[in-house]
């Protein structure tokens, strides 16, 4: 690989905040205000939301926080950025009780019913955004990662079965 290339690979390129607020706005809700004092990147399948900032033309690894990944259909939030932007939401929202949210921290699958559509939702409890959640027909898989969660009690013999629900509301 030449070091163009390289340099090439990890160019992030501006994105309008129109394009970010409006996907944001049509899968939760979240009014376009709540994006003033950011600017978008794209990079890759990946973007990323930085403070009001004119970045030179030059290599980054990383800047600011990765919000989105645009690699999937639908596009898939990041649990970090739903954390900072998910306050504003105002549907596709899950609230949950002290027992599904130890659940749902230690990336266990819930049986949830809710109004929500099927795909990503954000994921409250007393009011505060826990994150990221998959959600269809009556389950609600966390998408906490991994490196996040909350230890569980049964170390991980529940992975299998989340797995299998995982595959189920992917159908």
């Amino acid at each position: 690989m030449s070091p163009s290339s390289s340099r090439t690979r990890n160019i992030f390129e501006p994105l309008d905040t129109s394009f970010v607020a409006d996907l944001w706005g049509e899968r939760f809700g979240i009014p376009p205000s709540a994006f003033a004092g950011f600017t978008f990147f794209r990079k890759a399948n990946s973007v990323w939301a930085a403070n009001e900032a004119i970045l030179p033309r030059l290599s980054y690894e990383a800047i600011g926080m990765r919000i989105m990944n645009l690699k999937d259909r639908p596009w898939k939030p990041t649990t970090s950025a739903l954390q900072v932007f998910g306050q504003h939401a105002t549907r596709n929202l899950i609230h949950l009780d002290s027992a599904n949210s130890k659940g749902f921290m230690e990336g266990k699958t819930l049986a949830i019913e809710s109004d929500s559509e099927s795909g990503y939702v954000v994921v409250f409890y007393r009011g505060e955004v826990l994150g990221c959640g998959l959600y269809s027909h009556g389950k609600l898989v966390s998408q906490i990662p991994k490196e996040r969660r909350m230890a569980s009690a049964n170390n991980g013999t529940e992975e299998s079965a989340d797995q299998n629900a995982k595959d189920e509301v992917g159908q």
